[in-house]
């Protein structure tokens, strides 16, 4: 069989037809110029349709590169301006291995998803080879087996994650990463591109969360700051402590480098939302330790940076605008109730039909993944366990009510209900109005159904709690919240609850106990939940 055959089947083998170009001879060699010209690569030229250039390189095999960064310098280069032809594969072109693209957040590209490129070929028994291109942002595996055969590849794109979104509407890219929600103009384009709804179960997918500690030194007397002095303090408008009512002294900030994935994190919850930037007499390291460290000794300086790199500094409660305080905590975290937490998403145009892509998510959303999302310095998923006074600031603070939004009798009534008890980090999140679970809801009720079938939890009493924002009358919601509670308990049924499994209640509280601010969406979003309390 001709070498040409071969790689047509390649092409067969992914669902795609080889695209010649009129003018080139497939099997041509070719050179390919960086357009910053720091870097080129020869090779065959396999196929290319104006998006991308496939080159077959004698050392580094089949690779698909960007056609917008790369330019054709030498060889049998194609002409944009010659119309193009699809030719269909050789009729004995054998079934050949696949690559798939995944595009989006820097956050998730730069350490977590090669974590987990990493380990799901060591499941699956693979060979991984990394391959770098001129561009520090694009990375691609090449996947052997054991007997070293071509597995196809894995390409790596981390430009952000609107880049997430821009690619799966091209047909560019099989999962895209995004450290934020898709946004509703993204959902249209994707539908009017004929995809399905990207905020839905099966295409939005939660694989893992994100939270920021502010730090201080441990000689600093401050316990707490409001969100908006924190964003008043790294962009240099609150420059001595004594504007915080604080001994004076120069306030001394310390941050990561703008390439920082945690950086872009603080940057999009705490400085855009105040149209403010960073002072540009912040020091910065790329070494998240190492500004720890340099926080933790001195008495004057402030920093932030990721939950497994607090070591010795003292990490500072934060005060909504509304005066509640979320304590920093991998529980708060997994709650979303601190307000430095967001979630990390994959993107899918529903189930991936690549058998490469659907494992790959499969795996990353599964719990043998977790420990990666932690090891990568980001919070799991894995359900813990608070205990009733650890919450107190949240029920102090609900006392405190407007007449409105509270009822004594009922107050009374959820603390004699929890007190005995131990509240779960699994909160299950809800539309406005509705009682129709969001995406990551799903998920967290068969996680939150495996985990009452461990020891510790099969014997336990279990209370699902449910909750409103302050949008609508005060009896409207208590009933709206019971059948938020009610709508969990079926979820779990249908994911794996057994009849007779544990002792489980549904009860309504309607507004009270708020867990966030309801000053704005977001908190409103935070506050339409269904906690788990155990006991």
């Amino acid at each position: 069989m001709s070498i040409g055959a071969i790689r047509a089947g390649i092409f067969a083998a992914a669902g795609i037809a080889a695209i010649a170009v009129a003018g080139a001879a497939l099997a041509s060699e070719v050179t390919l110029r960086a357009k910053n010209g720091d870097f080129q690569i020869k090779g065959e030229l396999v196929s290319y349709d104006k998006i991308k250039y496939t080159i077959m390189s004698a050392s580094l095999g089949s690779m698909s590169l960007d056609a917008s960064r790369f330019d054709c310098v030498d060889g049998g280069c194609p002409n944009d301006t010659v119309a193009m032809r699809t030719e269909a594969p050789a009729a004995d072109a054998p079934a050949g291995p696949l690559s798939i693209s995944i595009s989006g957040s820097n956050t998730i590209g730069n350490q977590l998803m090669p974590n987990l490129i990493e380990a799901y070929a060591d499941a699956a028994k693979k060979k991984l080879t990394k391959v770098v291109s001129a561009d520090a942002l694009d990375v691609e595996f090449r996947v052997s087996g054991q007997d070293g055969h071509d597995g196809g590849a894995i390409a790596l794109h981390r430009h952000g994650s609107a880049t997430a979104f821009t690619d799966l509407e091209k047909k560019a890219a099989q999962i895209g990463m995004a450290s934020r929600p898709v946004k509703a103009d993204e959902v249209q384009k994707l539908m009017s591109a004929g995809m399905g709804d990207f905020r839905q179960p099966g295409s939005e997918h939660v694989l893992g969360l994100d939270g920021l500690l502010v730090l201080v030194s441990p000689q600093n007397p401050i316990i707490s700051l409001p969100e908006d002095a924190i964003a008043k303090i790294f962009s240099g408008q609150i420059a001595d402590w004594a504007q915080l009512g604080q001994p004076a002294g120069k306030i001394n900030v310390y941050a990561p480098t703008k390439e920082s994935g945690t950086f872009d994190t603080f940057d999009n919850l705490v400085l855009k939302p105040n149209k403010l930037e960073l002072t540009p007499t912040a020091k910065r390291t790329a070494n998240h330790a190492e500004q720890a460290d340099w926080v933790a000794h001195d008495a004057m300086g402030i920093g932030f940076t990721g939950i497994a790199y607090q070591r010795n500094a003292k990490a500072l409660n934060i005060v909504s605008s509304c005066g509640l305080i979320a304590q920093p905590s991998t529980f708060s975290i997994k709650t979303e109730e601190y307000p430095l937490s967001r979630r990390l998403f994959l993107y899918t145009n529903g189930e991936p039909r690549d058998p490469v892509a659907r494992d790959l998510l499969a795996f990353a959303l599964s719990p043998e993944a977790q420990p990666i999302v932690k090891r990568s310095d980001f919070i799991d998923q894995i359900p813990e366990a608070a205990s009733y006074d650890s919450q107190a600031a949240r029920i102090a603070f609900a006392l405190n009510a407007q007449p409105e939004n509270f009822d004594s009798v009922l107050m009374n009534t959820f603390i004699n209900d929890v007190k005995s008890s131990e509240r779960l980090s699994v909160t299950f999140r809800f539309q406005s109005g509705s009682y129709q679970l969001d995406s990551k809801a799903m998920a967290d009720a068969k996680r939150l159904v495996e985990l009452l079938k461990t020891e510790p939890y099969k014997n336990k009493s279990v209370l699902l709690a449910g909750f409103a924002d302050t949008k609508g009358t005060f009896s409207v919601n208590q009933t709206l919240s019971r059948h938020r509670a009610k709508a969990v308990l079926e979820v779990m049924k249908a994911v794996g609850l057994l009849p007779g499994q544990g002792k489980i209640a549904v009860k309504g509280y309607s507004e009270l106990a708020p867990a966030a601010c309801n000053d704005t969406a977001d908190g409103m979003q935070l506050n339409r939940r269904v906690e788990v309390w155990v006991n």
